[in-house]
């Protein structure tokens, strides 16, 4: 099954940046053209609820479906642009290494996460798993507990130099940070990294 953004390879991070934003700018043109082309009426929220986005349009080489669902072009525009205010902030910390995987709405490889830098000597430096969770309640979803277990950190935090982030929201990144969480039973720690400019938050993952 196609996804609606392809995942970047082996690209610099400039370059999966300007990829990723031309992808990002396509979809919300084909949504604001939709959008704008749907008659209101009694059952607005019924109908838009289901409205179909007819991607055809688009030439974007990332872009691999016809159509997707209005709802689920928002949550993925919103984990897209959490991911690329992650580049960003990757780019200014790290200008050297190399984008080997970024998925920006695809589940990751086996091995992967939704972001993965390596050296030019194929070594993996950074892993980053991005979401959008617009929850206060650390428990939401599960999403952490699955976070963590795809940093390779749910029994303890890897000593193999290695950078492991989670890429969130911030309101829940102060869930996720809170002191009133039982940090004792727990094999990692945060470190809260705020993106200037942006809503969006980085944990970094450290052993407790």
């Amino acid at each position: 099954m196609p996804h609606i953004i392809d995942t970047i390879r082996n690209k610099s991070l400039k370059e999966s940046i300007d990829i990723l934003t031309f992808a990002h700018d396509d979809l919300l043109k084909a949504i604001r053209n939709a959008c704008n082309d749907s008659e209101s009426s009694e059952q607005w929220g019924i109908n838009m609820k289901r409205l179909i986005i007819d991607l055809t349009s688009i030439s974007n080489p990332l872009v691999t479906k016809e159509s997707e669902k209005f709802v689920e072009l928002i949550n993925i525009l919103a984990t897209v642009e959490r991911t690329l205010d992650t580049l960003k902030w990757l780019l200014n910390q790290f200008p050297t290494l190399m984008v080997n995987q970024c998925h920006p709405s695809t589940s990751d490889d086996s091995d992967g996460n939704d972001i993965v830098l390596k050296d030019f000597e194929g070594t993996t430096k950074i892993r980053v798993e991005v979401c959008d969770v617009a929850s206060k309640r650390a428990a939401q979803n599960n999403k952490e507990k699955s976070d963590i277990k795809n940093l390779g950190c749910d029994q303890e935090v890897p000593d193999d130099g290695v950078q492991r982030y989670i890429a969130t929201s911030s309101e829940f990144s102060k869930a996720l940070h809170s002191s009133k969480r039982k940090w004792a039973s727990m094999c990692y720690k945060y470190e809260t990294i705020l993106i200037s400019g942006t809503s969006t938050v980085l944990l970094k993952v450290l052993p407790s």
